[in-house]
């Protein structure tokens, strides 16, 4: 196998260029999807799981010695990217939660008795705004 073989292979993440992240959310798709102002053009690649996060407003100082302890990154959600323009991406939050459905009306019942259809259905993003902060996971 050759080295470009390997190379094309790998699951190392792709270095981005200094000062791609963190990147914003650019605008709001719906609170599963949202669109990010980084592409292809910053290294980012379909699949890509992302954090969406803000930073908290309150500055958390060390009780001991009054030592500034930094913000808080208040997540949001994760995503994967769906989709990957130059400039821009599409992230749909990749968190779910198993949901059964029962069919146990007509006509469903009549021809089966009970069907148990197990499915996931997508935790949607917290509260997500345009400005947030996102970044590789």
């Amino acid at each position: 196998m050759s080295d470009t073989t390997l190379e094309s292979t790998s699951t190392r993440p792709l270095e981005s260029p200094k000062g791609t992240f963190p990147a914003k959310v650019a605008k709001i798709i719906d609170d599963s999807k949202l669109v990010i102002n980084r592409g292809t053009a910053h290294g980012i690649r379909k699949s890509q799981r992302m954090l969406v996060y803000c930073i908290d407003d309150e500055e958390i100082k060390d009780p001991d010695t009054g030592k500034s302890l930094g913000f808080l990154e208040l997540v949001k959600g994760t995503g994967k990217v769906i989709s990957v323009q130059e400039n821009l991406a599409i992230i749909q939050s990749d968190q779910e939660k198993p949901y059964i459905r029962e069919f146990n009306s007509p006509p469903y019942s009549l021809m089966m008795g009970k069907e148990v259809v197990r499915e996931s259905i997508i935790i949607p993003f917290d509260d997500p705004l345009v400005g947030d902060l996102v970044k590789p996971i």
